[in-house]
């Protein structure tokens, strides 16, 4: 089974590299960027399953980043995962009224955790088939990629 893409958008270097490392003992193939408009050309480019995108970044507008990605996204079936220390209720509902399909708050989530939501979320691609021959060979490869 091809290894899931995982596209990082962090602009702190050492965090980033810390969950590259961990995603990819845990199988991923995982791309760093700490641009967002180098982050916006690889979602075409790279084609990541999901994308751990920061809304703290420098000269990033993260609405525009989010729509963009948005409006490339759905044709790659991509799952963005918004990645931040805000975590008002606000903030989150915001990130998700505007396309994200999950929130992590930084601070509270280890990067286990982080790595088992992003699994979650990406086995709801899965769950969204509707061939049940499919469905089912489709998560025994899944359970058996994770393992």
């Amino acid at each position: 089974m091809e290894k899931k893409k995982i596209l990082i958008v962090e602009d702190d270097l050492a965090l980033s590299t810390m969950y590259k490392m961990k995603f990819e003992m845990e199988g991923f193939d995982v791309m760093l960027c700490s641009d967002w408009l180098i982050a916006v050309s690889h979602v075409t480019d790279y084609e990541p399953d999901a994308i751990l995108l920061d809304i703290m970044m420098p000269h990033m507008d993260w609405f525009e980043t989010l729509k963009v990605i948005r409006q490339l996204a759905p044709s790659l079936k991509t799952k963005i995962i918004m990645f931040s220390n805000l975590s008002s209720k606000d903030d989150i509902q915001k990130c998700m009224d505007y396309g994200a399909d999950d929130y992590i708050t930084k601070a509270n989530t280890t990067p286990k955790e982080t790595v088992e939501k992003v699994k979650d979320a990406l086995w709801m691609n899965l769950e969204a088939c509707q061939d049940t021959d499919i469905k089912i060979s489709c998560k025994t490869e899944w359970r058996a990629h994770l393992n």
